[in-house]
């Protein structure tokens, strides 16, 4: 969820291709975190299962919207347009974030693995909304997901980390297919990003099991609220 805000900040490119390539480095990173997390047991493949179900029209609406936008839309506009979406995106998770941990808001006290038609349709709701704020924005599939997790289930964070990845492996791939028919891709940003994406993947699921939840949850704070007023104020 940060890279692609860091690269708007750091980078000369389009909004449009950042995000395309992002999303590709998405899916190759997340297909090695999904090992990982599988190994260390910290995937719920039922509650993955609904998420992914919501992703396949989320995501494709929010390419086809892309696709809509960048035909009626200069690319200085469209590139406005994004950051200003991705911004906002940002502030919504650094203010739901410390409400969540601080326990403002409450998950369910019990939660099990063939929730209720009530409980499935919200995690396919989920699903979608989150799919189609990644093909719009390639952001989403980390912490605004894990938010919604965080308010749905009770399950530890690791366990909700994995089976994050493993949603955004599967919206991934599909939007990072439809980015790179759009020509939203840039090969050589891809092989920098992938270099130092890999090594991080490993790390960041083992540090999960050994650093506190909270300290997590601050951190991101901080840095989402951070690059949201940097995106937004430009």
């Amino acid at each position: 969820m940060l890279l692609t805000p860091l690269l708007m900040v750091l980078t000369p490119y389009p909004a449009v291709v950042l995000i395309g390539t992002d999303i590709v480095n998405g899916a190759f990173t997340k297909l090695l975190g999904v090992f990982e997390h599988r190994r260390l047991g910290q995937v719920r493949w039922g509650l993955a299962t609904f998420l992914i179900v919501g992703t396949l029209p989320g995501t494709v609406g929010g390419i086809l919207l892309l696709r809509y936008l960048k035909g009626q839309m200069a690319g200085g506009e469209l590139d406005h347009l994004l950051r200003l979406v991705l911004g906002v995106t940002l502030f919504c998770v650094a203010i739901l974030l410390p409400l969540v941990r601080l326990g403002k808001i409450k998950p369910p006290k019990t939660w099990v693995d063939e929730p209720a038609a009530s409980a499935r349709v919200k995690l396919v709701l989920v699903g979608a909304l989150v799919g189609f704020l990644v093909a719009l924005t390639s952001i989403g599939s980390g912490s605004l997901l894990m938010v919604f997790l965080l308010l749905l289930t009770p399950y530890p964070l690791g366990e909700l980390v994995g089976t994050d990845i493993l949603y955004g492996l599967a919206t991934m791939a599909l939007a990072g297919s439809m980015h790179v028919g759009m020509g939203h891709f840039n090969s050589s940003l891809f092989l920098r990003v992938v270099a130092g994406s890999l090594p991080g993947v490993v790390l960041g699921s083992r540090l999960t099991r050994i650093i506190p939840e909270r300290y997590f949850s601050w951190l991101f704070t901080i840095l989402y609220f951070s690059l949201g007023t940097r995106l937004l104020v430009g």
